[in-house]
């Protein structure tokens, strides 16, 4: 069970447009420490899913889900467009790195907690019978999407310092992923009304 919530975990972090928009602002052109951002931004997440997932465990029988997924992916949707907003401006003001830590860490929570998609992925352990199966699967998915968030943003990084990479299109990914996050968030929005 626990390699089946490290795979699903990685799959799910890897895969999700909303991610990958939300990290690259903060990995393009940086020259340390890429892989920390993606590893603060998956403990939020993986801690929000594991909120959310005992939550759904225990009132599973009695919340209607779609109510609950409509309002997820409209929180969801606004944490992708506070993102983007903040990945526009985190060029523009420069704060100590322990808020940005803490930020980071909170949009990573805000996104396991809302995020639908994650919580569709953790329905098949929903209803087994056994904590243990439970735990495994769970444990193994918030590890699996935190290493992989790490590593997603210090690929990111290194590719964006690599030499066929120009600095030129370096300053312009971030502002273009961070409108594209507000962009996605919007729609999203708009999608759930």
């Amino acid at each position: 069970m626990a390699l089946a919530g490290l795979g699903s975990g990685a799959l799910h972090a890897l895969s999700g447009p909303d991610h990958l928009l939300s990290l690259a602002p903060l990995s393009v052109g940086r020259r340390q420490g890429a892989w920390r951002v993606g590893l603060l931004w998956g403990l939020g997440h993986g801690l929000g899913t594991l909120a959310a997932s005992a939550v759904l465990l225990l009132v599973l029988s009695t919340v209607h889900l779609q109510g609950v997924e409509v309002w997820a992916e409209r929180v969801a949707a606004l944490a992708l467009i506070g993102m983007g907003a903040w990945g526009l401006r985190r060029r523009a003001f420069s704060g100590p790195p322990e808020a940005a830590n803490r930020g980071v860490v909170a949009v990573g929570l805000v996104h396991g907690l809302t995020g639908a998609a994650a919580l569709l992925l953790i329905l098949p352990v929903a209803v087994s019978s056994s904590l243990a199966d439970q735990a495994l699967y769970l444990g193994g998915f918030s590890i699996g999407s935190t290493v992989a968030m790490a590593g997603l943003t210090a690929g990111i990084a290194s590719f964006s310092q690599s030499r066929r990479f120009s600095p030129a299109l370096g300053a312009r990914v971030p502002k273009l992923a961070s409108s594209l996050s507000i962009a996605l968030g919007g729609a999203w929005m708009v999608g759930s009304l």
